[in-house]
């Protein structure tokens, strides 16, 4: 899946990024981290030698407090945009089903809320459409 405007002529770097997509105990809301008024799914990017599962659980780590269970591998889409910086930037995604684990320690990201949203929520404050694209694939499967 690819989502975005490709702008004709921008060099686009690469950023290889994992997010969980985080449902409640009734599949009601998913985990949203709210960062200066927008919406993130839990997660980042990965460094250069890191694997995919690996980097999702320190993530959710530094900006949750809690360790996560990966249950399924939902897909991969990339993201085209232009930063605050005007760096064009393909964020290549890849996404897991996950939930909640143990609470281990406060977040290290003290500038991410976790809020738990509905999808219409979700829909309104997602930064990137692959995000929602990700929390309806995930809805749709759980079903």
């Amino acid at each position: 899946m690819e989502f975005g405007e490709v702008i004709p002529g921008a060099a686009y770097r690469k950023r290889d990024a994992v997010y969980a997509v985080i449902w409640d105990g009734e599949k009601e809301k998913v985990a949203i981290m709210v960062q200066n008024g927008r919406g993130f799914l839990p997660g980042g990017g990965m460094k250069e030698t890191e694997e995919q599962k690996l980097c999702l659980m320190r993530e959710c780590v530094e900006e949750t407090g809690f360790r996560i269970n990966i249950e399924r591998y939902i897909g991969n889409a990339k993201q085209y945009f232009q930063s605050r910086q005007n760096e064009y930037i393909m964020n290549n995604g890849y996404f897991y089903a996950c939930c909640f684990g143990e609470y281990v320690k406060p977040p290290v990201e003290v500038d991410h809320e976790l809020v738990w949203m509905n999808l219409d929520e979700a829909k309104r404050i997602l930064f990137h459409e692959s995000y929602f694209w990700a929390v309806k694939t995930a809805m749709t499967r759980e079903k």
